[in-house]
């Protein structure tokens, strides 16, 4: 991701001139463009130009009250970062506010300088994002041809250069690769992109599908031909005519099936299941796989005639971990997919979740970033996809494959006695010394000795949000800074992990 921008525009909507006067000398001396407002009126008329920026927001004005002016500088203009400000702890506004996109929320404490500083950064780095996934997605619509193919990284010029030249072509095409790496995506770019797109692209996956069935979905049958042909079914080859035939993951076929598509790609011809009328279907071949079809002609599982006739030209697609770059470009397509699917107002992922998407090493490829983003897209209830959003399974296997603290969480467990061979004392003695870390870590080390119930990353939080807030009586100033979280994170926390029975009753502030 790009720097965070030396320079922004800031409007500050305050009516206390002395608030105004602190936050505008920071944020100048951090070179940013500040002003301020002190109605509603004048917040609407400043921002009715339409410049991106970030706008911190006193909820009360003189002739504005609670939400109403938020919802309308965010309608006016909805690229801008809406920083709330208030005196007061008002846990149902902050929500109220976080669902309806306001990108963060400071509480006017003693601390509101240092906070304002953080969040104006955090936002400018938001719009940063956006900018760049906005200029990768421009850059992807002028390849034109290739709008399909989501990807700027140089891992796929190679795809994109083999692409340009099989559109012309009528030569049958094996794409290579790992499941979920998109190999239909780029059977269906190199049909579109040549002189068949006006005729069907007709797709098959042989894996899993019974001999019998795959071959009546192929061939077709004429009525009769088996108990249940009621009638006479057109199969894939003779729906492809002139059109592109693309066979998912062909090295799944037996080799009686593999022996009459052999047949059929040397002549055009067929016949239908229970018929005798030869059928000819001029469709451009191109299968795909997962496999490693040469050694399986060696092992005598895939015939080395079919697998000459299917790799007249074969592409390979690297799997997501070694395009890491393109994540950005992929994860703005399908929220806004699964957004649009939804009926949900969804503008992205929040910066630390890209952070995670692009180290993550994905091991089901785009297909597990596509399912990532549709299930969070679902549970999500702000305008950007949180970490709280993400599926369980998934921040299970993050934590799986942050190998480095898996390494030094595995280290200091080996580094403590068991409980067994441990004298009572001595486990307290060890629950109560040591840094936080050491003491969490031999806790949980204690608590879950097997590997069949661990906790999960929000019941981990969720304990935590609870303890600190029993320990500090409530008071959710306190909270929020000995966890080191903003006041509005905390906030979205309890009312994501629900709120614990102790904390019903006064809110300190």
């Amino acid at each position: 991701m790009p720097a965070t921008p030396a320079k922004g525009t800031v409007l500050i909507v305050e009516d206390d001139p002395g608030v105004v006067e602190v936050i505008e000398e920071l944020l100048r001396s951090q070179g940013h463009v500040v002003s301020s407002v002190r109605t509603a009126r004048r917040a609407e008329a400043a921002v009715s130009g339409g410049q991106q920026g970030v706008i911190l927001l006193d909820l009360t004005l003189p002739d504005s009250t609670d939400l109403d002016l938020f919802h309308r500088l965010k309608a006016a203009e909805p690229h801008n970062r809406i920083i709330i400000m208030t005196a007061q702890d008002n846990l149902d506004v902050v929500i109220a506010a976080t669902r309806a996109g306001a990108f963060d929320f400071i509480t006017k404490s003693p601390d509101l300088v240092q906070r304002v500083g953080v969040t104006v950064r955090n936002a400018f780095e938001s719009i940063a994002q956006e900018a760049q996934v906005a200029e990768l997605s421009n850059s992807l619509m002028r390849r034109g041809r290739f709008t399909k193919l989501i990807s700027q990284s140089p891992q796929m010029d190679e795809v994109r250069a083999a692409i340009d030249k099989l559109s012309q072509s009528r030569v049958n095409v094996l794409v290579t690769g790992q499941s979920g790496t998109g190999k239909e995506v780029v059977a269906h770019t190199i049909h579109d992109a040549g002189p068949r797109h006006m005729h069907p692209f007709v797709a098959i996956n042989c894996a899993g599908i019974p001999d019998t069935l795959l071959e009546s979905e192929l061939f077709g049958y004429e009525r009769g031909a088996f108990t249940g042909a009621n009638a006479r079914k057109i199969g894939k080859f003779e729906a492809a005519h002139q059109g592109t035939l693309f066979l998912d993951e062909v090295g799944e076929m037996s080799l009686p099936l593999q022996a009459k598509l052999l047949r059929v790609l040397q002549d055009g011809r067929f016949e239908r299941l229970g018929g005798n009328q030869l059928i000819h279907a001029d469709a451009r071949i191109i299968t795909a796989t997962n496999r490693d079809l040469q050694a399986m002609v060696r092992q005598g599982l895939f015939r080395e005639d079919l697998f000459y006739r299917i790799a007249v030209f074969s592409v390979h697609l690297p799997p997501l971990t070694e395009r890491q770059n393109d994540v950005p470009l992929l994860v703005d397509h399908f929220v806004k997919s699964a957004a649009r699917e939804e009926g949900k107002d969804i503008r992205g992922v929040a910066p630390e979740v890209l952070r995670l998407f692009e180290l993550h090493p994905w091991p089901g490829n785009v297909r597990q970033l596509q399912n990532v983003i549709a299930r969070s897209t679902v549970v999500c209830t702000s305008e950007m996809i949180s970490l709280r959003d993400l599926p369980e399974a998934f921040v299970k296997e993050l934590q799986a494959h942050a190998a480095d603290v898996q390494a030094a969480v595995v280290k200091a467990a080996a580094d403590e006695p068991r409980l067994p061979s441990t004298p009572p004392i001595a486990v307290l003695e060890k629950l109560r010394s040591g840094t936080a870390g050491r003491r969490l870590a031999y806790a949980l080390d204690l608590a879950f000795p097997d590997s069949d119930v661990l906790p999960t990353v929000a019941e981990l939080e969720a304990a935590g949000i609870r303890l600190a807030m029993r320990r500090l009586a409530n008071n959710l100033q306190m909270t929020a800074r000995r966890l080191q979280i903003s006041r509005a994170t905390l906030y979205r926390r309890i009312d994501s992990v629900g709120r614990d029975p102790s904390l019903d009753g006064d809110e300190t502030n």
